[in-house]
């Protein structure tokens, strides 16, 4: 069933070339309508095809072809991932009715490769960063009446030193969530750098890509090279551009993978806060999942437009309850960096 996979999935391809409205869920209903059937003809293969791949016949291919024809000139692929040799030549994320993702922006550089390891190396600082619960003896740090009661013992009441203390820097746990929803399709990049590079920061870094459902990909991070992502897997399990469900996934986060949530773990949430589901939702696995966790920290890669504003409600519920609201650029650009 495999290679009978990886012919439907190059049908899509031919069929995207000749303008045709096919993307992955045409693609996804195709291979599970054969999975269903058994024993079949070449009439059946072809009548399944058509009826879940060719939706769209209000214009035939020459007319298509004609209306986009300025529209491809501009565009080296047809909502193709990216042109590296790396990413799956075979797959695509949109048709091209839907969306056409330029090949040139999503193309990965040394620069882009120095930023995001940059930027996961300090957001792992800032969650160090966070004081716990015990202490350790240091010379300048505050008076530790406990300590110090206890070296007077000791010595009889005669000790002459103060014993001076520091609470102890904790260690974190990461859960990375990106947002890979319609509104996120321009930072696909960014996420698939972001992902791999707090991987390699934390071995223990749990991740997961959400829109209208959440998935976890973790799996697909362990590599040791940024080359070696299976990007073709890596869409086929997520519902890549559709809307955006951040209180649903924060819900299924915690009913299904509670036992990760713990006082050691940080919660990393990449989006843009556009929510299309229950606001309420949102705000109440927010307050549940803060009471639960070390921190949250909302990366929002809209605010390093200068005239960006928080005006969605999504953005205005997270500030209520997030303990750091950033972006990539201020991340990257300033050393130190001030939470609630």
């Amino acid at each position: 069933m495999e290679e009978e996979e990886k012919k439907i999935v190059k049908i899509a391809n031919i069929l995207r070339q000749l303008g045709r409205n096919v993307g992955v869920d045409e693609t996804i209903d195709a291979i599970n309508s054969l999975k269903l059937i058994g024993d079949r003809d070449t009439e059946t293969v072809n009548a399944i095809l058509k009826a879940t791949m060719i939706k769209d016949f209000s214009l035939n291919v020459d007319e298509q072809r004609d209306r986009k024809q300025s529209e491809e000139d501009k565009y080296s692929v047809l909502g193709r991932v990216t042109n590296r040799s790396y990413l799956a030549n075979d797959f695509y994320i949109y048709s091209p009715a839907e969306s056409r993702i330029k090949s040139s922006a999503l193309s990965i550089g040394n620069s882009d490769l120095i930023k995001w390891n940059i930027i996961a190396k300090r957001i792992n600082e800032i969650a160090l960063s966070l004081e716990g619960h015990r202490f350790k003896v240091k010379r300048n740090g505050k008076v530790d009446m406990r300590r110090t009661m206890k070296s007077e013992i000791k010595y009889s009441l005669e000790s002459p030193y103060l014993v001076k203390s520091e609470k102890k820097m904790s260690k974190s746990n990461f859960i990375l969530l990106c947002d890979v929803s319609g509104s996120m399709k321009d930072f696909f990049k960014e996420i698939l750098l972001f992902s791999f590079f707090m991987k390699r920061i934390s071995n223990k870094t749990e991740i997961f890509y959400f829109s209208t459902n959440l998935r976890r990909v973790t799996s697909l991070f362990q590599v040791t090279s940024i080359n070696r992502i299976k990007i073709d897997k890596l869409i086929s399990i997520i519902s890549y551009g559709s809307g955006t469900r951040i209180g649903e996934a924060l819900y299924s986060l915690r009913r299904s993978y509670g036992d990760l949530i713990h006082r050691k773990c940080s919660l990393i949430i990449f989006s843009d806060g556009w929510d299309l589901g229950n606001l309420e939702l949102l705000g109440r696995e927010l307050k549940n999942i803060k009471n639960r966790c070390k921190s949250i920290i909302w990366v929002n890669p809209l605010m390093d437009n200068p005239s960006y504003t928080p005006a969605t409600e999504g953005i205005k519920i997270a500030l209520k309850y997030v303990d750091l609201m950033t972006s990539p650029n201020i991340i990257f650009n300033d050393k130190k960096i001030k939470r609630k």
